[in-house]
């Protein structure tokens, strides 16, 4: 390994190990990125000080703060398109589209009913979401578990916002017999990704918006079948076609407003409310 030069260094920490035998699909990814990453230093021609930089960025980004209490490195993938990359190269066909999970998923949500309300949001306005979950051949499955995490109207999580309980606006549900689901939250609102930490400074540095999209998340899995995360999106907002995290596809569900007395009296609200629908299918975990 002596005299090492520019035309040899890649190769050789390549080359590095067993070249595989322990680990055959980690040597695979592993010179892969090695290749890419040592081709992009020579393409740049990169300096000291710029490579510093990128080690700050990535020390920084992986610090825990109250924005994003994982820290940023999630929420780095998405923004480079990366996350959504990967959704599009795996997603299962025949089923509902997959999407991103996002750095403010929440595993074990409160246990919720039927028809139940996620939170409380005193100033959101009021929907009314349900739908069916069912196989590729559109027949029901029942008793499928299904996790839901949204931010309120103002555009944030529980766990980004002192003032709301944590679980507020999560929550575990089981479809019926006839595999619906219906629950009570409010219209979400779209909202800027955290911009105090590194991933903030880079979009202002790149003139990138920082805005994602209303949107609310879903997780579903059930017994023989594939498990599916994805994200439902709210039309007409105006972040739909310039998402930050590249993540808007073709799940956009048109919110109906509902505000005469009868409705409002029969729905229990003081005020005009939102329904809409969206049936999730599921794959064969066979397929």
């Amino acid at each position: 390994m002596q005299n090492i030069t520019l035309d040899t260094i890649t190769e050789t920490v390549i080359n590095h190990g067993d070249r595989g035998k322990s680990h055959p699909r980690l040597y695979e990814t592993y010179t892969s990125l090695v290749r890419h990453l040592h081709d992009f230093v020579r393409e740049v021609n990169l300096t000291e000080s710029e490579l510093q930089q990128g080690r700050n960025f990535l020390n920084q980004a992986s610090h825990h703060t109250q924005e994003i209490p994982t820290g940023e490195i999630h929420m780095l993938t998405d923004l480079l398109g990366i996350s959504e990359l990967v959704e599009l190269l795996h997603d299962a066909h025949r089923s509902t589209e997959s999407n991103l999970e996002g750095p403010l998923y929440v595993p074990n949500a409160p246990g919720r009913q039927m028809g139940d309300r996620l939170g409380i949001d005193p100033e959101g306005d009021t929907l009314f979401l349900s739908g069916s979950v069912l196989d590729v051949n559109g027949q029901p499955i029942a008793n499928a578990a299904i996790d839901v995490w949204q931010p309120n109207s103002q555009g944030l999580y529980d766990i980004q916002d002192p003032s709301q309980p944590l679980g507020n606006f999560r929550g575990s549900f089981k479809t019926n017999k006839n595999g619906k689901y219906m629950f009570e939250t409010v219209v979400p609102l779209g909202y800027k990704v955290p911009t105090s930490g590194p991933c903030g400074e880079l979009l202002g540095l790149l003139g990138r918006h920082p805005w994602r999209a209303a949107h609310i998340h879903f997780k579903l899995s059930a017994p023989e079948y594939t498990p599916l995360t994805t994200q439902i999106f709210i039309a007409g907002d105006p972040h739909l076609d310039s998402d930050t995290t590249f993540a808007v596809r073709s799940a956009i569900v048109q919110l109906q407003k509902h505000e005469a007395i009868d409705e409002l009296k029969a729905h229990n609200q003081s005020k005009p409310f939102y329904t809409t629908e969206f049936d999730f299918v599921l794959k064969p975990a066979t397929l």
